[in-house]
């Protein structure tokens, strides 16, 4: 069993990794937060929800994938972490070979879940700049980020 602060990596590693890469395709543009209709934060709400059922189906395959390599979670925490702060890993050409296969097999697995996203999000009727723009009001208003876990409950 995972212990909390590796599945809490995991969960903002998948979370991050599914929300970042799909909305930031472009800048939101600046807008007063009356501009959001309840309808429009409630469809906020169904695709953050969405996306974390998503997370939820993903997160297991990283960890399959990761022990598939030969990978304790952990292990691949440290190397990871390493790697992205441009850090030299402590491992021999066999780990580091075994682990940029696993960080290519998990890149693979983000981008279908991306890319099922996007197309969840579009069949919901919602238009993705618009999506970007009420995640990035969301982000910067603690009272409509209430509003949202409210209604997330």
């Amino acid at each position: 069993m995972l212990n909390t602060g590796v599945k809490l990596f995991f969960s903002l590693f998948v979370f991050a990794a599914l929300t970042g890469s799909i909305f930031a395709q472009q800048p939101p543009q600046q807008q007063e937060t009356e501009d959001i209709s309840e309808e429009e934060l409630q469809m906020f709400v169904d695709v953050q929800m969405m996306i974390q059922e998503m997370n939820e189906e993903v997160q297991p395959k990283m960890l399959e994938t990761i022990q598939e390599y030969g990978f304790e979670p952990q292990r691949y925490i440290e190397l990871n972490q390493a790697d992205e702060m441009g850090q030299e890993m402590d491992a021999d050409e066999d780990e580091v070979q075994r682990y940029e296969q696993v960080k290519e097999s998990i890149m693979d697995l983000q981008q279908e879940a991306n890319d099922q996203i996007a197309e969840n999000i579009e069949e919901m009727g919602f238009d993705m700049e618009r999506y970007n723009e009420i995640n990035m009001l969301v982000q910067r208003d603690p009272e409509l980020q209430q509003k949202m876990m409210e209604m997330m409950q």
